[in-house]
């Protein structure tokens, strides 16, 4: 498995990096997270070597495509926790939720790690949604306004 597992206490460091458009928040179903039939954000592992941000950044490209590009000053870690992976129950992680700054400006087009995107809306179906979006990014957006 990649991405950074701390020696003192068993978990993986991951990052969620969400887009907002007209108060809508950019969810995807991942390869991994399709198991579970449950959109994410955009995100992954964070790499041996990789700040939150390069991580960030990096998984934004991957899962984005379409040559985008996000600086690492467009990007503002909002929250940390630690649950266990929705891919793997077994797996605690660390959850750094980012929000980024910069719109998307490319179109949206299904890959080889993401089966689709959608635009959520607060009133929607939350049972689409894993924990990291319906139970902690979600209440943070509310709070402050970022998701109407």
């Amino acid at each position: 498995m990649k991405g950074i597992i701390s020696s003192m206490e068993e978990y993986a460091l991951v990052v969620g990096t969400a887009f907002i458009k007209d108060g809508a928040l950019l969810i995807a179903m991942s390869e991994s997270s399709s198991k579970k039939g449950k959109f994410t954000l955009i995100g992954g592992f964070v790499d041996e070597g990789e700040t939150i941000k390069e991580a960030a950044r990096r998984e934004c490209q991957e899962e984005i495509g379409a040559g985008f590009d996000i600086e690492e000053d467009e990007l503002l870690i909002i929250k940390t926790y630690r649950e266990p992976a929705l891919s793997d129950p077994n797996l605690l992680i660390e959850m750094n939720l980012l929000l980024a700054l910069k719109e998307l400006d490319v179109e949206l087009v299904p890959n080889d790690e993401i089966l689709e995107y959608k635009w959520f809306k607060l009133g929607d179906d939350e049972s689409i949604l894993s924990t990291a979006v319906k139970d902690h990014f979600i209440p943070w957006a509310v709070e402050n306004n970022v998701m109407y």
